[in-house]
């Protein structure tokens, strides 16, 4: 008979809670987070063993410290747990028993675990994307010195040739120079460091046959290409585009009741980095792309500018799915005309691609 363990994971030890087939719980108790320890409490239950834990941040080194002695592990959605088992008692014991208690029920909404590779890219575009809004962050920090010091600063690119020209003549306190040069040498860095990392996407999207070919689709470049990758994952779980495109955060929030039916703002549940990487390709595809440009500017015409962006997002995100899934090529003209991408649209080179 198989036995269900529930884990409330935390970042130094995690509370496991196991029960039998019959609901008996059978161990309970705090262990620390090192693969002696869990592998030790776990090969004294019986076998088979099914973990549950939480998708976190701290899931991936969990899986690898404990996956050995489990015959099966299972990641959940945090907040559908709660949607089905809530309770007004919450602590570690509790979490990890309600964890256990819907595994021997069958009732896990089970999230997907990403594999290595994908973990590993996961970690390469996600410090690009948290270098560049530290950049941005850094080059703000720096413009709010001016405005205090009473400078409107000349030129366009206040970090280019000019713009650096231009800082080194004026006259800041001395405080202000401190600070004026200090995030200088920061954007200098992180000038350095994107760099360095931009030359590394670029050599991993020409030898991945998805990302050669997401770069057909407007707006996507070898960075998107690789953030999209990263985040999606493995294609194959997503039976429709709208499946994807809810896990991108970019359906609307429906309420519906008395058969009245009213739609808010987008739901931003999913992945974060995903959409935002969606809503920048989307602004530069509508600049670039005539296609995507007369189809923007006919929705603008109906709904406000936002709204019309994250429609463009959406839909350049059904092409995405598309290529990846069934191998549809971008086409402009299908686009113009409604339609993301179609079947009749197949080219040759763009059968379904493989990682």
């Amino acid at each position: 008979m198989k036995t269900h363990v529930g884990v409330d994971l935390h970042q130094r030890f995690c509370y496991l809670t196991a029960i039998s087939a019959s609901g008996k719980v059978v161990r309970q108790g705090q262990v620390a987070n090192q693969a002696a320890a869990l592998q030790h409490w776990l090969r004294g239950l019986d076998a088979p063993r099914q973990v549950v834990v939480e998708a976190s941040g701290f899931w991936p080194a969990f899986h690898r410290a404990a996956r050995s002695e489990a015959e099966r592990m299972v990641m959940v959605h945090p907040q559908r747990v709660k949607a089905i088992a809530s309770a007004k008692l919450k602590n570690d014991r509790v979490d990890s028993a309600t964890l256990a208690h819907l595994s021997r029920c069958d009732l896990l909404p089970e999230a997907w675990m990403a594999d290595e590779a994908t973990q590993q890219l996961r970690l390469q575009v996600r410090l690009r994307i948290n270098l560049g809004r530290q950049r941005a962050r850094a080059k703000n920090q720096l413009q709010a010195v001016l405005h205090q010091e009473g400078f409107i600063k000349p030129v366009t690119d206040l970090f280019g040739k000019r713009g650096r020209a231009w800082l080194q003549g004026i006259e800041l306190s001395p405080a202000g120079r401190l600070v004026v040069d200090t995030w200088l040498r920061e954007v200098d860095h992180l000038d350095a460091e994107i760099a360095s990392l931009k030359r590394e996407l670029e050599r991993m999207a020409s030898q991945d046959a998805r990302a050669r070919c997401l770069q057909t689709v407007p707006g996507i470049g070898a960075y998107s290409a690789m953030v999209m990758l990263a985040e999606i994952g493995d294609v194959e779980r997503f039976p429709n585009k709208q499946a994807l495109a809810s896990y991108a955060g970019l359906v609307p929030v429906v309420r519906e009741s008395a058969g009245r039916r009213k739609r808010g703002a987008i739901t931003h549940q999913g992945s974060n980095s995903l959409r935002w990487i969606l809503l920048q390709v989307a602004q530069v595809a509508t600049r670039y792309s005539p296609a995507v440009q007369a189809w923007y500017s006919d929705l603008h015409q109906r709904k406000p500018a936002q709204v019309a962006r994250i429609a463009v997002a959406r839909k350049l995100l059904a092409a995405v799915w598309a290529l990846l899934r069934h191998g549809v090529c971008f086409e402009e003209e299908l686009f113009a005309r409604g339609r993301a991408a179609a079947p009749a649209s197949r080219k040759p080179g763009c059968g379904k691609v493989e990682s």
